[in-house]
């Protein structure tokens, strides 16, 4: 009997197999950065994540995240009816038909201002009139007595004499463009401002984008800036009836220019009812007094606006009253 032969080397530490046989069973590597498949479809009532496996839910319930999974917040909540606020509309400060409103009702503030200041130019509004009183009572004389002769006596106080006030000239030659209001002054509207109404000694302008007003009115004679600003002011709102008006302080300007002697400005806020509709209004008088041996004339810009726009319609303004400067 011969003795046993040693195994032969094998490098897979495997037993020695024949080349044509199976290889042996061998579990399968693990695999790592993976995910556990998912079926694409799951089934509500009895879903499969991994190898986790979850009792019956009710169709439409949230599915529960595996076991170990970290929850994800951030997402979009659950919406809930009317649990967003409605969506903001557009601020429209003036409906068409109000705009149209106010227009006629300011323009008619003018026309009222304009037709019946001429009753206030009487000798009896406002301009005092002389009388003589000797302030004693005269007893009925006697018929048969004669009137005392009078007494004449010479003053002794020297007549005063005359000063003479030199006359200014003009010193900066009139621009005259734009549209003629009255008396040789114009006024240059602004890109968007066209003629709305006009009369003999007035017109309105107008800006449809921002449904504002400037009024420019000639008085054919010389006042004092600053007292004709308040007529002015005073006799629109009256016309136009606006209420709960205030009025800020009046202001003495700088004259625009050597042709001008005198110059006021007067501010005011104001409310306006119209088809049922009341708006909040701002608005600015500013007059000028032509110097009396150049050109003596009065004029008064006045813009009324909406508060919103009012800083905009205000420089529009600024400018036209420039142009009505350079024609006095």
């Amino acid at each position: 009997m011969s003795d046993p032969q040693p195994p032969g080397w094998n490098p897979q530490h495997r037993p020695s197999q024949p080349y044509d046989s199976p290889p042996p069973h061998t579990a399968p590597l693990p695999q790592y950065g993976r995910q556990p498949s998912q079926p694409a479809h799951p089934q509500y009532g009895n879903q499969q994540y991994g190898n986790q496996q979850y009792g019956n839910q009710p169709y439409g319930a949230q599915p529960q995240p595996p076991y170990g999974a970290q929850p994800q917040f951030g997402g979009p909540g659950p919406q809930y009816p009317g649990s967003q606020p409605p969506p903001n509309k557009p601020r429209r400060p003036w409906l068409p038909i109000a705009a149209v409103s106010v227009a006629l009702v300011l323009v008619a503030g003018v026309v009222a201002f304009v037709t019946t200041r001429g009753e206030h130019d009487t000798a009896d509004a406002g301009i005092p009139t002389a009388t003589y009183s000797d302030a004693v009572t005269t007893p009925s004389a006697d018929p048969t007595s004669e009137p005392p002769s009078p007494t004449y006596t010479q003053s002794t106080t020297p007549e005063p004499t005359p000063t003479v006030t030199p006359e200014r000239r003009r010193t900066l030659k009139d621009i005259d463009k734009g549209l003629l209001v009255y008396d040789d002054v114009y006024v240059q509207p602004v890109k968007g401002w066209t003629k709305f109404w006009g009369s003999k000694d007035g017109l309105v302008l107008r800006s449809v984008q921002t449904g504002s007003f400037v009024s420019v009115i000639v008085e054919p004679l010389g006042v004092p800036a600053a007292t004709y600003v308040v007529n002015v002011v005073d006799g629109l709102n009256k016309g136009a009836k606006i209420t709960a008006v205030r009025k800020a302080p009046v202001k003495t300007l700088r004259p625009a220019n050597s042709n001008i002697g005198d110059q006021a400005e007067l501010s005011y806020t104001g409310r306006l009812k119209s088809s049922g509709i009341t708006v909040s209004v701002v608005g600015r008088c500013t007059t000028m007094t032509g110097v009396d041996s150049i050109h003596n004339v009065t004029v008064a810009v006045c813009v009324t606006t909406r508060p919103d726009v009012k800083d905009s319609v205000y420089r529009d303004a600024d400018r036209m009253i420039a142009s009505v400067a350079r024609s006095i």
